[in-house]
């Protein structure tokens, strides 16, 4: 089926999408199958890793589900995000996860995956979520990116937008590179005031 989402870690490549739900783990030397997860229950559309869990977002369950590495068996699920998981990225302790319906970032404890809280309203779906040491920065159907603290959610900062959808965030130690739809550009933004520096053809 489609694949929507990948990570790797040194030695493993994991991937899910559509049609199979479920993840797969991959040898990155030659991208043999080394173990394969039971269903998810839907279309995987995020997927994230830290040490020794995978941790596993999509459609229809709605669920973030924890994954031993190992063996892709499952750990822990989450409760309902209450729409479909988009975006999900992991720190020392915790789940950032985003997506449709509810529109907000969900800070999820890495243990058990109970909520521990949760933004505003982002406006949209949430497609692309990025994190460092003490904020997270969501994208998506609003088409700015907006800039919250980790500690609570609250708001820091709002960019222009974009143009478009914003489907894809990434980050450094001083910007934060978006894309999307209809404009069709990646644009740098300073990560302080999320003002616009650069913009690609």
């Amino acid at each position: 089926g489609d694949i929507y989402a990948i990570a790797t870690d040194d030695e493993f490549v994991y991937i899910g999408g559509w049609t199979t739900q479920t993840v797969r783990k991959l040898r990155k030397s030659d991208l043999s199958q080394v173990a394969e997860s039971a269903n998810y229950g839907g279309g995987i559309y995020a997927i994230a890793v830290d040490d020794n869990y995978v941790y596993v977002g999509g459609a229809t369950t709605h669920t973030v589900k924890k994954l031993n590495k190992s063996n892709l068996s499952q750990v822990a699920v989450s409760a309902s995000y209450g729409g479909g998981i988009y975006a999900i990225a992991v720190d020392d302790n915790y789940v950032y996860v985003g997506g449709s319906t509810t529109h907000t970032v969900k800070k999820l404890n890495k243990s058990n995956l109970s909520q521990v809280s949760e933004s505003a309203n982002y406006g949209g779906t949430i497609y692309a979520i990025a994190i460092d040491d003490k904020f997270v920065y969501v994208g998506g159907w609003t088409q700015t990116v907006r800039k919250l603290r980790k500690s609570d959610l609250s708001q820091v900062a709002e960019s222009a937008n974009y143009g478009g959808i914003i489907d894809a965030i990434a980050i450094d130690d001083e910007f934060v590179y978006i894309g999307g739809w209809t404009t069709q550009t990646v644009r740098k933004l300073r990560k302080s005031d999320l003002s616009q520096v650069a913009e690609s053809a």
